[in-house]
Order: structure tokens, then sequence, then C-alpha cells
């Protein structure tokens, strides 16, 4: 009976130490370099907000922050590598809305979108304007839905390639309103822009970013922003949803993950600090200046995000029959 309870005891204090070990580690989390892995090459609006984001968190963690760019193979490459790494903290994803189209994308992905990733919390959004030529003769959302209404095929849509976010937020116009525009894809936004700026084709949907310099000019006219709320830096602007089409929203956003089965305490630290470092006027005032609007949810909220773009997206998908190049 001894040697029961003595076996007892120890299996007790064992347990008891490995608990305060684990309490310890994530306390001093993080006690090393941490890696925020991009998916994307480098120079666009989620590189910009990671490494200014991952310098803010290394000078308030005392530990370098670095920004690791793993473009390739639609965003599979560097997304699967957090997906397999270390549950603890110091490997995490920078994603974007783009996430949720992957599945319809690829259908088979190394790697869960929902299981196999931790939410931890959005960091920004950006809303596609919709942008005409200045010489197309429509003043206003309503005007364009009432040409593509009444002459179907005679107005064409930039795409910057089939089954790209810009071009499923068309579709779901489409869907929406009923309009027919030619699509006419291409390979990356910006060839899409330059032919929206010489005529070649009537319209794009773009970030504030890639065409606020253009409507300054005249040379472009936004009609409207796709996300539930007006752009602050185009405050005049009404939304899809404001222009006729109740409910409509599409945001391009980007959050921070970390592989499943991160601990729950490290998940909440990592979040209450990048809202913290978010916070900082000099860095949102700098998202600002590049058309992010800084905005933060808390972990379930943003997995619920993720999880409703993964159906919307899907479900469009399937509906309008799209092929992925």
């Amino acid at each position: 009976m001894q040697r029961f309870f003595r076996f007892a005891f120890l299996r007790f204090a064992l347990a008891l130490l490995m608990l305060t070990g684990a309490t310890l580690a994530h306390a001093q989390y993080p006690a090393k370099p941490v890696r925020i892995i991009l998916p994307y090459a480098a120079g666009g609006g989620a590189d910009i907000l990671t490494r200014a984001v991952a310098q803010a968190l290394s000078e308030l963690w005392k530990q370098p922050v670095v920004a690791d760019n793993r473009p390739g193979a639609g965003a599979t490459i560097g997304t699967d590598a957090v997906a397999k790494a270390a549950p603890d903290g110091y490997t995490l994803l920078m994603t974007a809305a783009t996430m949720g189209v992957s599945p319809a994308a690829y259908p088979k992905l190394p790697y869960d979108v929902i299981k196999d990733f931790a939410p931890i919390t959005l960091l920004a959004q950006s809303p596609y304007v919709l942008a005409v030529n200045s010489n197309v003769a429509v003043q206003t959302m309503d005007d364009l839905l009432k040409l593509a209404r009444s002459a179907p095929g005679k107005l064409n849509y930039g795409s910057p390639g089939n089954g790209t976010l810009s071009h499923l937020t068309y579709e779901l116009l489409r869907s929406r309103t009923g309009i027919q525009s030619t699509v006419v894809p291409y390979k990356g936004s910006n060839p899409a822009l330059m032919d929206a700026l010489s005529g070649q084709v009537d319209y794009i949907l773009d970030t504030p970013a890639a065409v606020g310099q253009h409507v300054k000019s005249r040379k472009l006219r936004a009609l409207a922003v796709s996300t539930a709320r007006r752009a602050p830096s185009m405050p005049g602007v009404p939304t899809i949803a404001e222009a006729g089409v109740p409910g409509f929203e599409v945001s391009v956003w980007f959050g921070l993950l970390a592989p499943a089965g991160t601990p729950p305490e490290i998940v909440r630290k990592i979040h209450d600090d990048v809202v913290k470092v978010l916070a900082i006027p000099a860095l949102s005032e700098r998202l600002a200046a590049e058309g992010l609007d800084v905005l933060s949810m808390q972990p379930a909220e943003f997995g619920n995000l993720l999880r409703r773009d993964v159906v919307k997206w899907g479900e469009l998908v399937k509906q309008a029959n799209i092929k992925f190049d």
C-alpha cells in the first residue's frame, strides 16, 4: 500500500512539475526569435504590413521577429510550412483573404485551412475599389449597373486572373445584380490597371493603394468600395451596399495564424501584443498611407471570419463554374 501511495505521489509531483514548467515557458514567451512566414512575394501589402508589425514586436519583446517570404504555388508553400511547424508560437503565418478561396482553388491542399491553424487576430483590411476609366459614360454605381444590364457584354471588366479574389468579387457582384460584362483576364493586377488607364478595359476592382493616385488625377473614376464601411482613404466614395446592392461585402484582409495546437496562453499573448503595437500612431499612419485600415479581432471571431469565407467562396465557385488557372 505504501508503494502504491509513493508511486501515486511521484506521478502527481511529476505532473505538477511539467505543468509548472509549461506555465513558466508560456510566461517567458518569447524567449527566442520569432519567425512570421509570408506566402507572398516581397513588396506587396502583406509584406509591408508584416515588416512593420515585426519591427514593432521586436522592440516590444526584445527578441528578433523576422519576416520570411516564401511565395509560390498560390501561397500554399509558405502556408504548408507553418501548418507543419512546431506549435510553440515561434513560427507564425501572415495570411490574407485569399486563404478563404484556396480550398476551392486547390482541392488537394496538403493542409486544412481551418483544422491546421490557430487563429490569432485580424490586423488590417482594404476594400476593392470599383473604378472605371474616366471616358466611360457613368458617374455612379447605379449608372454602371443600369448600363451593364441594358447592354450585356458591352462593358469589359479587367480581371487580375481567373479565380483571384478580385475576379470572385466581380462574380459575386454579377450574381447579386444580374450584370453581364466581358471578363478580360490578365496575369496580375498591374496589367489590368494599365489597360483600365488606357481604356482597353472599362473597369477594374483593385485596392485604394493601387488606384488612389489615378482617381486623384481623374484618369479613373471611383464608383464604390466593396467593404461594409467606407474606406478611410476614400470617405467620399460609397460602399457597393450603399450604392444599391444591400449586404454586399468583400474585404482584402490580412491576419495572423499559428499552427494548430499552439497553447492558448501564447495565442492570447501574441494577440494582445499585436493589438498593442497596431495602436502605435506612427505604425497605423504608415499603414493608412498604404491604403490599409488597421483593425483587430478576437481569435474566435477571426476563425469565424475564415470559416465564412471558405463557405462563401466555395459556393460561388461551384455556382459560377469558375475554372482556376
